[in-house]
């Protein structure tokens, strides 16, 4: 008999978050101080990377990207030697810059301004993958809409991104993607062509019903009952095997034969706070830990949330992530929001 499958293969996008603590936002041609510089990692490859890390020791993690030949991609290559992720698919570009954003953090009101530049990831394409994949049991691409060169569209209606997934879905992975909270006119046409070759699509509240064709106003806080409509929705699209969606309440899991579960957010006590950047992503890895593990659909959903709690313990992406077990253990001492509508007890 040969040995189960282990592993996990990330692709997409790998950034260089520089966090910037500064006194307030200033005014046109005034000045502000900074108070304090932190580099991390960003980017959903990468953040899922750095928390999978964390949430499982030992776990075989290979990354997948593009960086430019300069500073920030020679601390990204570092970081990820650092916490035992496989730099062989992390391709350098001459003279290209590794993607980073600048995330503008002012003090006292927490409000965040994000100056990004695309760099290297905007021209990741298919031909920097593996030809045929092999060692590995999971391959997560992310995000899907923010990669140029893998997002274009071809004359058949199908792109890179789905290519790719087809492909390491055909070598017997487990296919799994997520989106990111940015207008894109363009979603739904780059990523329904996805989804007959991928098994598990994350999304925020936002971007599911961009994705199912509606509109929520920014600051819209929407009920678990909306919440199932919507994950219903996209996975209508055709998604294989679960389409999760997360909201500040919980999250929740479609499948395709009408199973709905539920999952109440980690309870969090404000001062515990720190930052909320990458939450989304650490939901992610947290439900992709699970997956590796073995697990039921319903323990996934529980790892993902306690993992984005976790998270919220520093102003970076994955700094504040333990262990799997760890994460499950805080979390169930805090104790889960309870959800409430039709279908909830």
């Amino acid at each position: 008999m040969s040995a189960p499958r282990r592993g996990v293969l990330l692709g997409g996008h790998w950034i260089v978050d520089l966090h910037k603590e500064v006194s307030h936002w200033p005014e046109t041609e005034t000045l502000a101080e900074v108070l304090g510089v932190r580099i991390s990692n960003g980017g959903a490859a990468f953040n899922v990377a750095c928390n999978l890390a964390r949430l499982l020791p030992g776990v075989p993690l290979s990354g997948i990207g593009l960086v430019g030949d300069d500073g920030p991609g020679l601390w990204l290559l570092e970081h990820c030697r650092q916490l035992g992720i496989g730099t062989a698919g992390l391709h350098e570009r001459a003279g290209v810059a590794t993607s980073f954003t600048d995330v503008m953090t002012e003090r006292g009101s927490g409000r965040r301004t994000f100056f990004h530049l695309p760099g290297a990831n905007a021209l990741l394409a298919e031909g920097d993958f593996p030809a045929a994949p092999q060692a590995g049991k999971i391959f997560y691409l992310g995000y899907l809409g923010l990669l140029a060169a893998l997002d274009r569209l071809d004359g058949d209606g199908r792109n890179g991104s789905s290519r790719l997934l087809e492909r390491f879905s055909s070598a017997g992975f487990l296919t799994c993607a997520d989106l990111v909270s940015a207008p894109n006119p363009d979603l739904a046409a780059q990523v329904v062509p996805c989804l007959a070759h991928l098994d598990y699509l994350f999304a925020n509240e936002w971007e599911a019903a961009r994705l199912a064709g509606t509109a929520l106003p920014a600051g819209t806080r929407i009920l678990p009952d909306e919440a199932v409509r919507l994950a219903r929705a996209v996975c209508a699209l055709g998604v294989r095997r679960a389409v999760v969606l997360h909201f500040p309440r919980g999250a929740v899991l479609a499948m395709p034969d009408g199973q709905v579960l539920a999952q109440g957010a980690v309870e969090v006590p404000a001062e515990a706070v720190m930052g909320t950047a990458g939450a989304g992503d650490a939901f992610a890895a947290g439900f992709i830990a699970g997956l590796h593990q073995g697990a039921d659909p319903a323990a996934c959903l529980e790892a993902a949330v306690c993992a984005a709690a976790a998270s919220l313990g520093s102003i970076t992406c994955s700094d504040a992530v333990r262990s799997l077990s760890e994460c499950l253990l805080i979390g169930r001492q805090r104790g889960f929001a309870r959800l409430s509508g039709a279908g909830f007890a």
